[in-house]
């Protein structure tokens, strides 16, 4: 069934009082956005998350860091099964205070795959946003919109050495054609992240709508997690990084990843005073550190360096690997409006690392076909 359901929301509408701040999370489930519902649940907010199916609901409210809030009625799950039908999230955000936007469709990265990007790509995550929007604009309530972008909403994927950083105000110049018809899928994916920001940026000029609107630009994600897929096996953005460290055969040729990263410690920081600051309202921010540019290929180095008894497990990397884009981010406006500061790629790489290890990520990555 489209939507959600009428026994969902009667059941969770009082489960918010009046004191208490709260957020809906859209894509509850996925990597950014659990590891978001999770700070603000420990900032005090109530958080009620959407995911499309119960069964995604109760296997994500049964994770250890989860069941804790969920029984003292501070989280809860809807159901929204499709997210571009008109008023997809009206009843969701009943109550609602912010609303933080994560849902993006990506493309089958397999080769050989046919797929129409218009269709299965662009169209998705235009509407997906434009809906968003359109019931927030229904919620009387809702003061802040924070859509989950991408830095590749900003920079163009397709050149391979940019010549200037990339701030909140750059755009990628890709249009909709070029999307439709989009040499390689992530190319078609890129292009549907610009896209739908500037559908939303419209939304807003066009219908002045109550609400301020947000634009979060991470880089590539990385960190210890509190997910379903904390080592990035099912295609999460760890896999670029629990790769190089588990797999002799990692292929660098093949996979994707960088040239920036953002620690989701940082992320989730980032987002939490974007509600909270004003400051922020109306702008587009991009995350990660300043003025570094780093690939996969590169943490090898600081793993061998890092764990000397690991050294001979790690890939070797090809003599003639070229990596790209090749570009760096400026994020100072960022730490300045937020206050905060970003970690250096070397810190999150080498926590990440210790806590896979920890935790049991070589173990599963060991069964893991090699499909990359």
């Amino acid at each position: 069934m489209h939507g959600i359901r009428q026994d969902d929301i009667n059941n969770i509408l009082d489960f918010i009082p009046d004191m208490h701040l709260s957020i809906l999370i859209s894509g509850v489930n996925g990597f950014i956005a659990t590891e978001v519902a999770l700070a603000f649940l420990e900032a005090g907010y109530h958080v009620r998350g959407t995911v499309r199916t119960q069964a995604k609901a109760d296997a994500w409210l049964a994770l250890p860091s989860f069941v804790p809030y969920a029984a003292s009625g501070k989280l809860g799950c809807v159901l929204v099964g499709d997210i571009v039908a008109e008023g997809a999230f009206d009843q969701a955000l009943e109550g609602i205070d912010y609303f933080i936007h994560t849902i993006a469709q990506l493309p089958d990265w397999r080769s050989g795959v046919s797929q129409d990007y218009e269709k299965s790509i662009l169209i998705p995550n235009i509407n997906g946003t434009v809906s968003a929007l359109r019931s927030a604009a229904k919620s009387p309530k809702c003061k802040k919109v924070v859509t989950v972008s991408s830095i590749a909403a900003a920079a163009d994927f397709s050149v391979h050495n940019h010549t200037e950083h990339i701030t909140g105000e750059s755009w990628n110049p890709r249009d909709y054609e070029y999307g439709k018809n989009a040499p390689h899928p992530l190319l078609a994916y890129t292009t549907s992240k610009k896209l739908a920001d500037e559908a939303a940026w419209k939304f807003m000029k066009e219908t002045k709508p109550h609400f301020a609107l947000v634009n979060m630009l991470p880089c590539f994600v990385y960190g210890p997690t509190h997910g379903h897929d904390p080592f990035g096996i099912n295609n999460g953005s760890n896999q670029w990084l629990a790769g190089p460290l588990f797999r002799a055969d990692w292929n660098f040729q093949t996979t994707s990843g960088g040239p920036v990263l953002v620690d989701i410690r940082d992320l989730c920081t980032t987002f939490v005073r974007v509600v909270e600051k004003d400051e922020a309202n109306g702008r587009r921010f991009v995350l990660g550190c300043s003025n570094v540019s780093i690939f996969p290929s590169d943490f090898v180095s600081i793993f061998a360096k890092e764990f000397p008894g690991r050294a001979h497990l790690l890939p070797s990397v090809p003599v003639d690997l070229v990596n790209t884009p090749v570009f760096t981010i400026d994020s100072s406006e960022t730490e300045r409006a937020l206050g905060m500061k970003f970690r250096s790629p070397e810190e999150t790489l080498i926590d990440t690392a210790r806590w896979m290890i920890d935790n049991g990520g070589e173990q599963a990555w060991k069964g893991v076909e090699t499909r990359y």
